[in-house]
């Protein structure tokens, strides 16, 4: 019997997500945050709003894993990030990472693939942010060769200051090999 941390996952689809994906993006993410929240963390609004997510689907940043006929994960993948990173031009940025609990173990799938996507544009890093108490996340990125590079207090106008109050975020990057 394989036991989950040996599963094999196999990307049969990365896609660009679509507006009819929006619902099941949302849902993927709050199962994630219900999650995540009976292991005592907080990372995201407890749900996501469409308004939140929008901007992303419009600007052809967010996308979706597919896994035949149901979706099993989401990111959201940008070539600019001023708000966490400034005007780096030399980095792609990873948000709202989300996998079903029936998919564990996807995520690191979903990272290559965007390092590659990255490296496929130029980009020489991939860079990544969590809340700085959410301990268990930063140890999955620093296992998947992300270096701490900075710290940051969270915007007054981000989704999680409206849901959490204050917080401060560890900002993470991968150098990532040419293509």
């Amino acid at each position: 019997m394989v036991k989950p941390s040996e599963q094999i996952h196999i990307l049969q689809i990365i896609r660009t997500a679509e507006p009819e994906d929006l619902d099941e993006v949302i849902d993927i993410l709050a199962e994630c945050t219900a999650w995540l929240s009976s292991k005592g963390i907080v990372q995201w609004p407890g749900r996501f709003s469409s308004a939140q997510l929008l901007p992303s689907l419009e600007a052809g940043d967010l996308y979706v894993v597919e896994d035949e006929t149901f979706l099993a994960a989401t990111v959201t993948l940008q070539w600019s990030d001023s708000m966490f990173w400034g005007d780096r031009k030399n980095a792609a940025f990873v948000h709202r990472m989300g996998v079903r609990r029936s998919h564990a173990g996807l995520g690191r799938d979903i990272l290559n693939w965007a390092s590659t996507e990255a490296s496929g544009r130029g980009r020489q890093y991939l860079c990544i942010d969590c809340l700085s108490t959410n301990h268990r996340l930063r140890r999955y990125y620093e296992d998947h060769g992300f270096s701490m590079v900075g710290e940051m207090s969270g915007p007054i106008d981000h989704a999680h200051t409206v849901a959490h109050g204050s917080w401060t975020a560890i900002l993470y990057e991968k150098a990532i090999l040419p293509v």
